[in-house]
């Protein structure tokens, strides 16, 4: 079976995502145009990369990416671009202060997307394991965060994570 399966049995080859002059992602699929296109991950938290459905404009699904590293460069970056937009996950760098006040945690933490301050009742319930150097951490506002091998971290955020988990 072809690594890269679409489901209209398209070949790679003949698969082009790419934004228009004016920001909008586009599929080009065995001569047909799709015009705002959306792409949608079926295991954002445990493949991010892998199984994207591609939709219509009207929700139909017209296109299954198994693995987005085996499309061409140009769609490849069109597809990043797009997933790491519609997919803002801060991820975890720094862990600065963890306080507990009453039976809420606060934190405060570095993200690549800059400082975040954090809320949790529930530490079982807010910080759930993905892999076994991965975890989702949800404040109380529903905002999500991954924190990615601790192991990695300077000392004090990794001591500030063993209080947490």
């Amino acid at each position: 079976m072809n690594p890269l399966f679409f489901l209209s049995r398209s070949e790679p080859s003949q698969i082009r995502l790419f934004r228009s002059s004016d920001g909008i992602l586009h599929l080009e699929q065995e001569g047909k145009g799709f015009a705002r296109v959306t792409l949608i991950r079926s295991f954002p938290y445990t493949l991010p990369d892998r199984f994207i459905s591609v939709r219509s404009a009207e929700g139909r699904e017209i296109a299954m990416i198994q693995d987005v590293k085996l499309l061409a460069e140009d769609s490849f970056q069109a597809v990043q671009e797009e997933l790491d937009r519609s997919y803002m996950i801060p991820v975890i760098t720094q862990i600065l202060t963890v306080r507990k006040r009453g039976s809420e945690w606060y934190l405060q933490v570095d993200t690549n997307y800059g400082p975040a301050a954090l809320v949790m009742d529930n530490l079982h319930e807010n910080i759930q394991p993905v892999t076994e150097s991965r975890w989702m951490v949800t404040d109380n506002e529903g905002r999500r965060f991954e924190l990615s091998d601790p192991e990695l971290m300077d000392a004090r955020s990794r001591e500030y994570w063993k209080k947490l988990i």
